[in-house]
């Protein structure tokens, strides 16, 4: 490695993590877009055996989203433990310049050949098994950066050069692992209380260089893989799901796995569109579903960015943000984003459909006193719910059946989690506080419970099975992850109602 590319100053290990921060903020939203693109039923032209695929594709897919959501979150400890605060900012679709070391292109795409091919590049692994390999996939790779090189040398050169070039994800961490190596100890100023805990299994609290390099290769490992670990990689899914999908194309050549949706689909050009590729919705209707998407995903990583940012939070409001950011992903945005993906584009776009855009209006910002932010968040969550229900009873929704169920379910959820949100203590009685301590999630997850269904949204029910509920809880057997196990506050306050008689 260079000299001059190396890392040597707590300011160079800041700007590289935030770069990392904001690359894989972008490619969750990427990866999220391709799998809402595909499709859901053989109404849909496809066959069972088909739908079985792009089933096991659309997992797979949603898997990786949820693991780069894991890197911006470790990315975030990172950040914090040296200094720095979470890093949530991101350049709106299609990106202009903020990835040009990587020399791929960053936009919201539907699942096809092309989509995977970056996919797979932007998960090259810096090490192989062997020499044939390596260079099979550095020729792949470097095709498909000629092919983009193109479209890339037509953008805005950035106006100060980069300070440290990588040309790969591993190579960006490659480059954060010797930051923290080369300056070693000093680094962590960070308080340790500032760690963020919970959401994912495989968090770290990053307290040492011992912990910060677990982090990073970590990372690694789930994007690249390692010799003894590749199959799990990012890149070997990837690699596999263009296989399977060239395959059957090979056996039907009129297989078509995705909806025709739009590329990098907006409601309105932002200041940071200045690369052509940004397609403007039209239609009416696909436009005010696509704002109701929009304003659930800004406060859901308001919401985020509290959690990772607390200041007067204690462990039960910090479980409370925890648990509404995991609750929002597939109780909210992911039935909007399939709605909108079967919803026309407008006019200018015959035959095609919307897409979610994942617009940012601006920074995402930490409301930096707690009961204004959460009075915030629980106000917003009744908004956009209350939006829903417009819609719901809006005669344009007629034509397209898959709509109004959708909106439905996400009122019902913003409403649920806006009742949890409260800055004042939970009281006693069902309505205040009891119901309060079950997410959607949870309710979604005991309803289809084989040995013991119980609807956890409901006070006969609850009252009925409290002894079970206490039991489970009480031994931190359930929740499991990404909730996890309840508080000692939850617990107690769910005993002492069962104590009181069940109070309504």
């Amino acid at each position: 490695m260079s000299t001059d590319n190396q890392v040597k100053t707590r300011e160079d290990l800041l700007y590289l993590l935030s770069q990392a921060a904001e690359l894989e903020h972008s490619l969750a939203c990427q990866y999220l877009f391709t799998a809402f693109s595909l499709k859901e039923s053989t109404d849909e032209g496809i066959s069972q055996a088909q739908l079985n695929k792009i089933n096991r594709w659309r997992r797979t897919i949603n898997e990786i989203s949820v693991q780069e959501m894991l890197h911006l979150a470790l990315a975030s400890n990172l950040l914090t433990a040296i200094g720095g605060a979470p890093y949530f900012r991101r350049a709106n679709f299609p990106q202009a310049k903020t990835y040009t070391s990587l020399k791929l292109q960053f936009k919201l795409a539907p699942f096809n050949e092309t989509t995977l091919n970056r996919y797979i590049c932007f998960e090259l692994p810096n090490h192989f098994d062997n020499e044939e390999q390596r260079e099979n996939w550095t020729q792949f790779c470097q095709r498909i950066r000629d092919e983009e090189l193109l479209i890339l040398l037509t953008l805005p050169k950035p106006l100060l050069p980069r300070k440290l070039e990588y040309n790969t994800i591993g190579e960006l961490y490659g480059l954060i692992r010797q930051g923290f190596e080369t300056i070693g100890q000093k680094l962590f100023i960070g308080s340790p209380e500032a760690q963020a805990t919970g959401i994912f299994k495989e968090m770290i609290q990053v307290k040492d260089l011992d912990s910060a390099i677990k982090a990073i290769d970590l990372i690694v490992v789930q994007g690249e893989g390692s010799p003894a670990q590749r199959d799990d990689s990012h890149f070997t899914k990837f690699t596999k799901i263009r296989e399977e999908y060239l395959a059957e194309l090979q056996n039907d050549a009129n297989f078509q796995p995705t909806r025709p949706v739009i590329e990098n689909p907006l409601l309105s050009l932002q200041q940071d569109n200045t690369t052509p590729g940004a397609n403007i919705i039209t239609d009416t209707l696909s436009r005010d579903v696509v704002e109701i998407f929009v304003a659930l995903y800004e406060v859901m990583l308001q919401i985020l960015l509290r959690f990772f940012a607390h200041t007067e939070e204690n462990d039960e409001q910090m479980y409370v943000l925890k648990s509404a950011f995991i609750s929002l992903m597939p109780f909210g945005i992911s039935p909007l984003a399939k709605a909108i993906t079967q919803l026309p584009a407008g006019e200018g776009f015959l035959g095609m459909n919307a897409g979610p855009s994942f617009e940012v209006y601006a920074d995402v910002q930490l409301l930096p006193q707690m009961r204004s932010a959460w009075i915030f968040f629980q106000e917003r969550l009744q908004e956009i719910a209350q939006a829903c229900d417009a819609l719901i009873n809006d005669a344009r929704t007629q034509p397209f059946p898959q709509l109004r169920p959708a909106l439905t379910e996400v009122s019902v959820s913003l409403k649920n989690i806006a009742h949890t949100i409260s800055p004042e203590p939970n009281g006693g009685t069902w309505t205040n506080g009891i119901s309060q301590l079950f997410s959607p999630m949870d309710v979604a997850h005991m309803k289809s419970q084989p040995r013991f269904p119980v609807n956890l949204g409901d006070y006969e029910a609850v009252k009925n099975n409290a002894d079970e509920i206490l039991d489970s809880v009480a031994s931190k057997s359930m929740p499991l992850l990404p909730e996890g196990p309840w508080t000692e506050a939850r617990i107690n306050l769910f005993q002492q109602w069962k104590d009181s008689n069940f109070p309504q």
